[in-house]
């Protein structure tokens, strides 16, 4: 097995409510995962070079990039918009082209979006014919996932990531967030053009 440690920016594509919305809809769980299987689809669909999927992490996709040039940071930014909006999308046409009255179906407007995003190094290597990644940079995106921003739907950028993504956009907020054994990371959350409503 051979491994090889790169520059890479990292993403995970999170649904948020995912656990809310699965718990809450027990009595229609095949719906409840169609829709979020639908959703997670869709981003996937919108995923282009350079962006490569890591893997599907139950309701969340985990990318990554090489850092390459400005041009590969220049469409790693324009994908992570675009996320939103064909996320808001598929939710809109789920909503309305219901044909059930289900919990799953009336609840799918519980469902939002936030992407995690860090920059740092990681370690590549072939398991049983799949490209994996480690290092401590790989866990820091992870453990992102938990955090303390109030927002339902957001991208979230370390310090890191801000300097390979600088983000037309309108901030959040700006904190940091301390993990046991990694310390503090310092992040901005980030309100996607066109997302209507972020509150918590």
């Amino acid at each position: 097995m051979t491994a090889e440690e790169r520059d890479v920016l990292m993403i995970i594509a999170d649904i948020s409510g995912y656990t809310r919305f699965m718990v809450a809809n027990q009595t229609a769980l095949a719906h409840s995962q169609q829709i979020t299987g639908a959703l997670l689809a869709s981003i996937l669909d919108e995923v282009q070079i350079p962006l490569t999927v890591g893997k599907l992490e139950g309701d969340a996709v985990f990318l990554y990039a090489m850092k390459v040039n400005d041009d590969v940071l220049a469409r790693v930014r324009e994908n992570l918009v675009r996320f939103f909006d064909v996320f808001s999308r598929t939710l809109r046409d789920l909503a309305t082209g219901r044909a059930c009255s289900c919990e799953a179906c009336r609840n799918i407007d519980q469902l939002r979006l936030k992407v995690i995003a860090h920059s740092g190094r990681a370690v590549f290597y072939r398991m049983a014919n799949n490209v994996e990644l480690a290092g401590v940079d790989v866990i820091i995106v992870h453990r992102l996932l938990k955090n303390s921003i109030a927002a339902r739907e957001y991208i979230l950028l370390t310090d890191a990531a801000e300097r390979d993504l600088p983000m037309n956009l309108a901030p959040i907020t700006a904190t940091i967030e301390e993990y046991e054994e990694i310390g503090p990371v310092h992040v901005t959350a980030y309100a996607p053009r066109g997302v209507g409503s972020n509150r918590a």
